[in-house]
């Protein structure tokens, strides 16, 4: 598989290229929404602001990023949550992580291919998106009206994305959520049972499975 980024015109169009993919792998890129060409990708990205850094970015990083991705390669996402917490400490706005990283916090056996991070308050993405769009490896783009209200991924040992939610009439309230240790370092999380049913519905019974068992567990402590 080769990977590469390549501008189109002698205007911001660039795209991304993945050439020669085993069918195994054909799933991801298209759930990403890449064109497929025979066996091969391509994700345009027309009149993207700031997508110049992108397009560096994944030249230096988007191979590792989608072997990572696919799990070709190992993720060291906790390098990369060693990262993010001081730079969000400085940036000042509420966040937490989700997803298999979520779990693996929690003690669940996972082996997260990324760190997905949600800013629950949709203000504030314009302080993340300035923080952190020089190290964009997927734009900073709004999607009002959608699930999320904005979305973004950068790469620092591991991609981290950005998932902020969508505008609401008060503030979110963190103490929703669960507040976990991390070297020290407060990290806040979904709640067992919150990971459960997201999950369910996602149909994911194994990770159901091991969801449940860590609840079990955290019952009898």
């Amino acid at each position: 598989m080769k990977l590469y980024v390549k501008q189109m015109y002698d205007w911001n169009y660039y795209a991304y290229y993945a050439e020669d993919v085993d069918e195994p792998y054909w799933g991801f890129f298209k759930n990403e929404l890449w064109w497929q060409v025979g066996n091969s990708f391509i994700k345009p990205y027309d009149n993207v602001e700031g997508f110049e850094y992108c397009a560096e970015n994944f030249a230096k990083y988007g191979e590792t990023a989608v072997y990572q991705l696919l799990k070709i390669l190992p993720a060291p996402w906790e390098k990369a949550l060693d990262f993010l917490i001081p730079e969000m400490k400085a940036l000042g706005v509420d966040w937490f992580v989700h997803g298999s990283a979520a779990m693996a916090l929690w003690g669940i056996g996972v082996a997260p291919r990324d760190l997905n991070v949600i800013i629950p308050n949709a203000a504030d993405y314009d302080k993340v998106r300035s923080r952190f769009f020089r190290l964009a490896i997927k734009p900073f783009e709004r999607c009002d009206n959608w699930l999320m209200s904005a979305l973004g991924s950068i790469f620092h040992e591991a991609v981290i994305g950005f998932a902020f939610q969508n505008a609401a009439p008060e503030p979110f309230d963190m103490n929703r959520l669960t507040r976990l240790d991390y070297h020290g370092e407060a990290v806040f999380v979904p709640g067992l049972e919150s990971l459960r049913q997201d999950n369910a519905a996602m149909n994911r019974p194994d990770r159901v499975s091991m969801i449940e068992k860590r609840m079990r567990e955290a019952a009898r402590a």
